[in-house]
């Protein structure tokens, strides 16, 4: 997958979204280069290794209220 491509394609969104990630550098630089929000959230794995999960979106306050 080009994920600076889906990075580029998602800015041109007119609406709200919500994208999850692997929480990575290189993800966190695609998201600001884009302009979007950022906000890490903890989950588990398949096999309950507890992990964080990067939610990216336009604004995401709603995540830290």
């Amino acid at each position: 997958m080009d994920h600076e491509e889906l990075f580029k394609v998602t800015s041109r969104i007119k609406g709200d979204f919500l994208m999850t990630y692997d929480d990575a550098e290189g993800v966190r630089d695609l998201a600001r280069r884009n302009g979007f929000d950022m906000e890490t959230v903890a989950m588990k794995s398949t096999h309950h290794a507890k992990m964080t999960e990067l939610l990216i979106g336009r604004n995401l306050d709603w995540v830290r209220r």
